[in-house]
């Protein structure tokens, strides 16, 4: 069974245990990075979000209220998701999908305000892409430019 639930730091070793491939690596950030250069928990506009698979950690995303949403939308109620990963152990088993459909309810009990959620996912990154249409995120037919090329803006209603 596939949870999401606010990041403790008793998850931090499952979490930070895991490498990606350099692939992977090229399209997200690591806990480490979140936590320590970013300082994501530190951040008010940042919550760090668990992903539980049977109650074990596998994974994690930031759900972001701050300025950096405005590159993608004007609606000061959407929240940006950034930097999904998935321990690679898990992969493949349907828990980024399910995950990405479980945020709506995550939010809705969490940061009930938000009415929108939007993500960018580089144009190279194809298996995220697909992951996040089929969890019901839809491409906004919207090219924005990243640190590492051109991405795509897929965005879910919160309704």
């Amino acid at each position: 069974m596939v949870e999401l639930k606010k990041y403790k730091e008793e998850f931090f070793n499952a979490l930070n245990s895991y490498n990606l491939d350099k692939n992977q690596w090229n399209f997200t950030a690591s806990l480490d990075f979140c936590l320590n250069e970013r300082k994501d928990l530190e951040d008010l506009h940042k919550t760090l979000v668990t992903i539980l698979f049977n109650d074990y950690p596998v994974g994690f995303f930031v759900l972001d209220k701050g300025e950096d949403k405005y590159k993608l939308t004007e609606n000061s109620e959407a929240i940006l998701l950034r930097s999904l990963s998935i321990n690679p152990e898990y992969q493949g088993k349907g828990i980024g999908k399910q995950s990405m459909r479980l945020v709506k309810e995550f939010i809705k009990e969490n940061i009930p305000q938000i009415n929108e959620i939007f993500l960018s996912v580089n144009l190279k990154n194809k298996n995220a892409y697909y992951t996040y249409i089929k969890a019901g995120y839809v491409d906004e037919n919207k090219i924005v430019f990243g640190l590492k090329g051109p991405l795509n803006v897929l965005i879910m209603i919160i309704s």
